[in-house]
């Protein structure tokens, strides 16, 4: 397999729970040559963030994976986060220790540019916290939307949103930067909540999910979700959500998840609906859409479960050779 070119990658994320987990399942993919983390600030202050992404590096045995210096505020709003939506530290109960290895001094809108000049139409981007790092990319580089094969996102909501009425939490947290990004022509695929609560984990795919209790991934992945299955089926749910995961199963596999083609915009003056992701599907009586989005709609939750669980099997069997 070592003659297939991998395709490179880089993951910008602000971990987070459901982070930790996505970044988990892109490292077991044999696909990816990830060529780089861009932490964000988002559910958590940027230091949070960062060292985060150090410690799952640090846990997975990647620590050939650099870390680089992303935004600590985002474009006109300040510091926004998500509290203690993930606990404390930002992974829920797991505690880690502190990092050995330390973030990079490039910042990741540099190390976003440099890249797509090094694989151009070839670079893709998996965004799963607010856009803030592109954003500001875009914003610096003109020319950088063309070089970018696709961006794939966990952000927006069609319906009502999950930090406001109107608005998904990503695209509130800088929707300065995420209108930027959905108005910069590359080629975008959404991941918005009403797909992420399709692809709920259930108390049954939790005990799948940790196995026998042997394995350090497995268990730190179940840990991680626990609280999040338990607070779902408080609200009469089936399970937890795992959002920024249904963005990376769309990365390795997009044949388990249904698109439609969507144009989609960012409100960033409203007083009620900033960060609101206004879609559009059809024509209006003014005007006839021009898609811009690939939205997901439907997904194989079953394999979605089963990617997830081999995910981690993978991990763990690389961990104990």
């Amino acid at each position: 397999m070592s003659d297939i070119k991998k395709r490179p990658v880089i993951l910008d994320c602000d971990p987070g729970e459901d982070d930790a987990v996505c970044m988990f399942m892109m490292l077991a993919s044999q696909q990816f040559e990830l060529l780089g983390i861009t932490p964000v600030c988002g559910n958590k202050t940027l230091l949070y963030c960062e060292k985060n992404a150090l410690r799952l590096l640090e846990l997975t045995g990647h620590t050939e994976i650099p870390v680089y210096k992303g935004a600590d505020r985002s474009m006109a709003r300040g510091v926004r986060t998500a509290g203690n939506v993930h606990g404390n530290t930002g992974l829920g109960p797991v505690v880690l220790p502190e990092p050995k290895i330390q973030t990079q001094d490039t910042y990741a809108w540099e190390f976003i540019y440099e890249m797509a000049k090094k694989y151009p139409h070839e670079l893709e981007i998996l965004a799963v916290g607010p856009l803030t790092n592109l954003g500001k990319a875009f914003l610096l580089f003109p020319e950088l939307p063309k070089l970018i094969k696709q961006v794939v996102i966990m952000g927006g909501a069609a319906g009502l949103g999950n930090w406001t009425a109107a608005a998904e939490f990503n695209i509130w947290a800088d929707p300065e930067a995420a209108k930027i990004v959905f108005n910069a022509k590359v080629p975008m695929v959404m991941m918005a909540l009403e797909i992420c609560f399709m692809a709920y984990v259930s108390p049954d795919d939790l005990k799948a999910i940790r196995g026998d209790g042997t394995g350090i991934i497995a268990n730190v992945t179940a840990d991680l979700l626990t609280r999040r299955v338990d607070f779902g089926l408080a609200r009469g749910a089936k399970g937890g959500i795992l959002c920024d995961a249904v963005a990376a199963t769309y990365m390795i596999d997009p044949s388990l998840i249904e698109v439609e083609e969507v144009e989609v915009d960012v409100d960033t003056q409203g007083e009620l609906t900033v960060g609101k992701t206004v879609i559009a599907r059809d024509y209006t009586e003014l005007y006839k859409i021009k898609p811009n989005t690939k939205n997901g709609i439907g997904i194989n939750r079953e394999a979605f479960i089963d990617l997830l669980i081999k995910s981690v099997k993978t991990l763990d069997e690389k961990l104990s050779h």
